[in-house]
């Protein structure tokens, strides 16, 4: 999910009336919106999502969080299209500069292994082929359709990446989360941190960079700006 405030002044009224009715006067900031969720931050220690398949999510959480290396949100309140989560220590490495993400980068590409090896995720299918993606700028051979499809987060970018420090504390936003094409993790991985790919990957990062270079948001825009020269 991305930053900024919720385009639909009826959500934002609506979300924050649903919150205080599961929480009471709570303090509430809008953290961020995207194209169908919007998240807020619930005093110091809560994050209340909505949208669609938040419930879903939740679910998928529970099923995930016990076999992977690092945490993940842990969901405490759910229903009607709400999760309450407690909120991830730290703040996203997006906010670091490049060259001090590097040191990251074998960790994540761990993470990746783990999630991309578990069996038995109830999860949809992502079965978008390849030339979707592709982007006219993009410069790159569209790759043939995976002949291997895993679970995946689905949008492995250095916003969703939390840490606190030198540490990791936390991998948020798993609403995209499907059974898909793990290159589509490790070109994020690519993208954000520099990490070793492959030509799928490389695909995948240079098309997602050029989705960020059009979304228009600085800090957005800065990352993928250095991405695209260093993938180039």
């Amino acid at each position: 999910m991305r930053p900024g405030p919720s385009t639909a002044s009826g959500w934002s009224s609506r979300d924050r009336a649903a919150i205080r009715r599961l929480l009471g006067d709570v303090e509430i900031v809008p953290l961020g919106a995207g194209l169908d969720h919007r998240a807020y931050a619930v005093g110091d220690r809560l994050v209340a999502r909505f949208g669609d398949g938040v419930e879903q999510e939740a679910r998928l959480l529970a099923q995930i969080a016990p076999q992977l290396p690092l945490p993940v949100p842990e969901p405490v309140i759910v229903g009607a299209g709400c999760i309450v989560q407690r909120r991830i220590p730290g703040r996203p490495l997006l906010e670091r500069p490049r060259a001090d993400r590097v040191a990251f980068a074998p960790q994540l590409l761990e993470f990746a292994a783990a999630v991309h090896a578990l069996e038995g995720v109830d999860a949809p299918l992502d079965d978008t082929p390849p030339e979707a993606w592709l982007d006219d700028r993009a410069g790159v051979a569209v790759p043939a359709p995976a002949t291997r499809l895993t679970f995946i987060h689905g949008d492995l970018g250095a916003e969703h990446v939390f840490a606190d420090g030198d540490r990791i504390t936390g991998i948020i936003d798993w609403g995209d989360a499907a059974i898909g094409d793990p290159a589509i993790d490790l070109g994020r991985l690519m993208r954000d941190f520099g990490t070793p790919g492959d030509e799928r990957a490389r695909f995948y990062a240079i098309c997602t960079a050029l989705e960020d270079l059009d979304y228009g948001v600085p800090l957005y825009v800065e990352n993928a700006r250095a991405a695209l020269a260093a993938l180039h």
